[in-house]
C-alpha cells in the first residue's frame, strides 16, 4: 500500500496541511472537535512521520531571515514579537536552523528601502516579514517571487498572491469590536474620537482597516452619536498629543476614544493627568505602560493581538515549509481578545520585554 501522507490525511479531513501538523506536533491552536477527528484518522491510516525527511531536515542547514521594524525610543511594542522568535528558536533547537534578523526604522521610508537594498535574497530560504511602508513592501515582496523566496507575514496582511501566508488578526473586526465596546452603555448624543497616532496611516494597511472597521460598526448604530470623529496625530510628540486632546475635550463632549496602535497608554496618562475617568478608552497590547493603566482603570479594554504568539506561529510555519515542504494555512487568523482589569493576570505576556 501507497504510505499515506500528511496532505492525504487533510483532504480526508477537509482540513488544511497545517491543521493536521499542528494536531501530529501538537502545537497552535486547533478546536478539540477536529483535533480527535484528525487523531482517529491517523490511527486508522496507519500514519508513520517520514523518518528519513526529519533525519535530513536535521542535519541540512536552514538560513532564515526575519524583516521587521526596530525599537525606537519609548516604541517598545516590537520587542514582543522579538520574543516570539526567540521562543520559535529554542523549540527549533534540534534542527540545523539560522535565523538573521533584519530591522528597520518604521517611521523611516528610506530606512526600510535601505534594508529592502541590502537584503541577501539569495542567501536565505525563506523570509518572515512585518510590513510597513506598502508600496515599499509590495516591491520587497516581488523581488522575493522573482528569486522564488517564500515569504510569511505577520501583524499586517498586504493583498499580495505571492506570500505563503500570514499569521495575524482581522483589523477590521477588531476595528469593529472596538465601537461595540464604546457603545455598550454609552449615553446619547455624545461624540467619540478615533485617534491614530502613527507617523502616517497609510504606510499600515492594518491600522486604516481598524478605522474602517470602527466607523462600519457606528454606520450600523448611529442611533446614540452625536458626531464620530478622526484625530490623525501623525507621530505627534507628548506635548502636541496634549494639545489636541485638550482642544478635543474642549469642543467635543467625548464618551469614547479609540487608539488604533499600542499607543493607547499616551491617552491614558493625559486622561490621568486631567483626572478624568468618563471617558472610556480602547486600544491594542499588553504594553508595560498600557497594563499600568488598565489596573488603574484608566484604560477600559485593551484587545491583544497577541504579537508574541503571531511572530512564534510565523517563524514555526515558515521554517516547516522550506524544511519539510508543509503548506501552511494560507490565513493564520488569531482571536481578538478583550483584556479587561479582571481577567488581566490570564493574558499578561510570558516574555520579558
Amino acid at each position: 500500500m501507497t504510505k499515506i501522507r500528511i496532505k492525504d490525511i487533510a483532504e480526508i479531513a477537509n482540513v488544511s496541511i497545517g491543521t493536521v501538523d499542528r494536531v501530529i506536533h501538537n502545537r497552535g491552536e486547533v478546536s478539540e472537535t477536529t483535533r480527535e477527528r484528525i487523531r482517529k484518522l491517523l490511527e486508522e491510516h496507519n500514519y508513520k512521520p517520514d523518518i528519513n525527511a526529519s533525519s535530513l531536515a536535521l542535519k541540512k542547514p536552514i538560513r532564515l531571515a526575519v524583516v521587521m521594524p526596530g525599537v525606537v525610543n519609548e516604541h517598545t511594542f516590537w520587542k514582543l514579537p522579538q520574543s516570539g522568535i526567540r521562543r520559535a528558536l529554542e523549540e527549533l533547537a534540534h534542527y540545523n536552523i539560522s535565523v538573521d534578523t533584519f530591522y528597520f526604522n518604521q517611521f523611516d521610508r528610506n530606512d526600510f528601502i535601505r534594508c529592502k537594498k541590502e537584503f541577501p535574497y539569495n542567501q536565505v530560504q525563506g523570509v518572515l516579514f512585518a510590513p510597513v511602508f506598502h508600496d515599499e513592501s509590495v516591491s520587497f515582496l516581488n523581488q522575493c517571487e522573482e528569486v522564488k523566496l517564500p515569504v510569511v507575514l505577520f501583524n499586517s496582511l498586504l493583498d499580495v498572491p505571492s506570500i505563503r501566508s500570514f499569521v495575524g488578526q482581522d483589523a477590521f473586526h477588531s476595528g469593529y469590536v472596538a465601537a461595540k465596546l464604546i457603545y455598550y452603555g454609552m449615553e446619547s448624543g455624545r461624540d467619540v474620537a478615533i485617534i491614530n497616532m502613527s507617523a502616517r496611516t497609510d504606510h499600515y494597511t492594518h491600522i486604516v482597516n481598524r478605522e474602517m472597521g470602527f466607523r462600519s460598526y457606528f454606520d450600523e448604530h448611529s442611533d446614540r452619536v452625536n458626531q464620530l470623529f478622526t484625530l490623525d496625530l501623525n507621530g505627534a510628540d507628548d506635548c502636541k498629543l496634549k494639545d489636541q486632546l485638550l482642544e478635543a475635550c474642549s469642543e467635543h463632549d467625548l464618551a469614547g476614544l479609540f487608539v488604533t496602535n499600542s499607543r493607547v497608554y499616551k491617552v491614558a496618562e493625559f486622561l490621568a493627568q486631567q483626572g478624568s475617568m468618563s471617558v472610556r478608552l480602547v486600544g491594542y497590547d499588553l504594553l508595560p505602560q498600557s497594563i499600568n493603566y488598565l489596573k488603574r482603570d484608566y484604560i477600559d479594554f485593551l484587545i491583544s493581538q497577541k504579537p508574541e504568539e503571531q511572530a512564534f506561529r510565523g517563524l514555526s510555519s515558515l521554517f516547516y515549509l522550506v524544511a519539510f515542504h508543509r503548506e501552511p494555512e494560507a490565513r493564520q487568523m488569531l482571536p481578538i481578545d478583550i483584556i479587561t482589569r479582571e481577567n488581566l493576570s490570564y493574558y499578561q505576556p510570558k516574555f520579558h520585554i
